[in-house]
């Protein structure tokens, strides 16, 4: 009876530092600016919209930190400009901040805080907003380009989005003026018209089981 005694004060008492300790987890309160860093590093952000350069030290190409997320270099080439539309869904430039697609160039943005060519004038709100429409500056511009993957992003939660956007006014400014894409007007023009049924496709349930086939009707008896 003593030892059954002793472990249901033990059980009680871990039970109880278990609850004080999850109590106190709850209480903790998340530096967005650390959370943001944490996103914009899983979800692959310099990918894009940090040139890469090849590394001698580790012999293979490599995000270059010192330009991070600065998009695509001022003056830099092209990926190449021409694409053969039955083969290829895309040509990547050198630097893979530039890319080729059937209908046009699209450049990867300047994603650090600088006012006149990054987003140091951009707002909080605008930023979530453009990222949860797929629409440049929320709404006010054109459709945000492929291969910009916001309809993966958004997906996010607010909270998160607000937490990439804390992040990224908290890194160095890079001057660094990214070109319009090269694409031309009457493709912008269909995107616009087709950019509402792509969020209907964005927001339709995925996963849900195929819809049932009809039960056969069973043969009809034989007449004798």
């Amino acid at each position: 009876m003593v030892l059954v005694g002793a472990l249901v004060l033990a059980t009680a008492g871990a039970a109880a530092a278990k609850g004080k300790d999850a109590k106190g987890a709850k209480e903790v309160k998340v530096d967005p600016v650390q959370r943001g860093m944490y996103l914009v590093m899983h979800s692959g952000c310099n990918d894009c919209h940090t040139p890469w350069v090849f590394n001698k030290d580790v012999g293979m190409p490599m995000p270059d930190m010192t330009r991070m997320l600065s998009g695509h270099p001022a003056g830099a080439a092209d990926s190449a400009t021409k694409i053969n539309p039955k083969t290829d869904l895309a040509l990547i430039g050198g630097d893979f901040t530039s890319f080729t697609l059937p209908f046009g160039v699209v450049y990867s943005a300047n994603l650090t805080p600088d006012k006149e060519t990054g987003l140091g004038n951009w707002t909080e709100e605008v930023f979530v907003k453009a990222i949860k429409t797929g629409m440049h500056l929320g709404a006010e511009g054109r459709p945000i380009l492929p291969p910009m993957p916001w309809p993966d992003f958004r997906n996010m939660t607010d909270d998160d989005l607000k937490a990439v956007f804390a992040f990224l006014k908290s890194i160095p400014a890079i001057h660094n003026p990214v070109a319009d894409p090269k694409v031309p007007k009457p493709v912008i023009d269909g995107l616009m018209k087709t950019h509402g049924k792509l969020l209907e496709i964005l927001d339709a349930p995925h996963g849900a089981p195929p819809p049932a086939a009809p039960a056969e009707k069973p043969a009809a008896p034989e007449k004798k």
